[in-house]
């Protein structure tokens, strides 16, 4: 069953990976080992050009907290695009910083909180990350419509306002026009999520419903620490590891001016074999793989000092 799968990204990112360590997520292995074996359709396989459409923006630097937000998304969008050039495509809308007049919350004299329509308005920054919800609806229903190839659409996003695309694609089934298509829906929550649960105007439209990811799926679905492609290479952010500040004092004993002189070939020392040295511990992969591994970290660092000081010499 050919499947095409439509992620709206920010909706994934704030039920599944914000304050984790998983951001550095591979899309296709995720969908293609677990959540479509998952599903119950057994058959399912992602198309061979753009399985996955992934929807996002680019943050600006006017709303981003951390100074560093910007260029870790740029890196993660560089990523994508070189570990799955043919099977995923990044969709991207705007992202919007504007001021408007809003309500205030205000206390009425009989000690009851006013009507909104009777409230005094405040000035208040508005962030809206805008056009992904109709970029999702519109690219589901056009490839529908147009590529008589899919057998299946996946819906990851818990977002009520694709409402009207699910049951576009249902009246559409129903005219018989061509092979019915299958609509499944995967609800972007980590399994120890409590405090939300599918939208269930979303479930009753789908065919079926994985209802949450869980925490191993993302844990193993990670991206090499480096990617490289033919004229350039992206490299996982230094805060979206677990051990970030051991990963940041490795990277920069390497990117020394006088061991390996840059960053980017600091991440490529990471990537290769370490040598075998007989009185340093035998790493079973190569360091880049070892960062999220409190032993493996340990033992990475060891080697690093060893071939920094080799090199000072």
């Amino acid at each position: 069953m050919k499947t095409r799968i439509y992620i709206d990204g920010y909706n994934f990112y704030y039920g599944c990976l914000k304050g984790t360590d998983y951001k550095w997520l591979d899309l296709i292995w995720l969908f293609e080992k677990y959540i479509l074996p998952r599903s119950g359709e057994g058959l399912a396989v992602l198309h061979e050009i753009d399985g996955i459409k992934y929807f996002t923006a680019e943050i600006t630097i006017k709303a981003a907290k951390d100074p560093n937000s910007v260029n870790d998304q740029r890196a993660y969008h560089q990523a994508l695009y070189l570990h799955n050039k043919k099977q995923l495509t990044t969709i991207k809308g705007t992202y919007s910083v504007e001021t408007v007049l809003l309500p205030k919350v205000e206390v009425s004299a009989n000690g009851g909180e006013k009507e909104p329509k009777d409230s005094s308005r405040v000035k208040v920054w508005k962030l809206e990350e805008k056009q992904s919800d109709v970029n999702v609806a519109l690219e589901a229903v056009y490839d529908v419509l147009t590529d008589s190839s899919i057998e299946q659409v996946i819906f990851v996003t818990n977002d009520t306002d694709i409402v009207p695309a699910l049951r576009k694609i249902k009246e559409h089934n129903d005219k018989k026009e061509r092979s019915t298509i299958t609509i499944g829906l995967v609800v972007p929550l980590r399994e120890d999520n409590q405090r939300r649960r599918a939208n269930k105007s979303l479930t009753d439209l789908a065919d079926w419903t994985v209802h949450d990811i869980k925490n191993v799926e993302l844990l193993n679905s990670q991206l090499p620490s480096r990617i490289s492609g033919k004229k350039s290479a992206a490299f996982k952010p230094i805060s979206w590891f677990k051990y970030s500040a051991q990963v940041e004092e490795i990277v920069k004993i390497l990117a020394h001016p006088e061991v390996l002189k840059s960053v980017p070939r600091a991440w490529r020392w990471l990537s290769d074999p370490a040598p075998e040295v007989e009185w340093l511990p035998k790493l079973a992969k190569n360091p880049a793989e070892l960062l999220d591994c409190e032993q493996g970290i340990k033992d990475v660092l060891q080697h690093v000092k060893a071939f920094a000081e080799y090199k000072k010499k």
